[in-house]
């Protein structure tokens, strides 16, 4: 039983790995500009509104993805 949780578990993880893989080339097709765009958007999300007081230089990007999952 043991190997049979594994094999669903590799084949659940390379099905996520074709997924990503996907992505990232759809991603990387994209213009500078808008990529760009959607940083900076970011980033003003992470320091308006409830966030306001924070200081820019300190916040971290995986703060300010934090940020705009919330």
């Amino acid at each position: 039983m043991n190997t049979y949780y594994l094999h669903w578990t590799h084949v659940r993880y390379e099905a996520s790995k074709k997924a990503e893989r996907a992505i990232m080339a759809l991603v990387w097709k994209l213009p500078k500009p808008v990529v760009k765009w959607a940083a900076v958007r970011v980033g003003a999300h992470a320091t308006t509104g409830d966030y306001a007081n924070q200081i820019v230089p300190e916040l971290t990007f995986m703060d300010a993805l934090k940020r705009w999952d919330a």
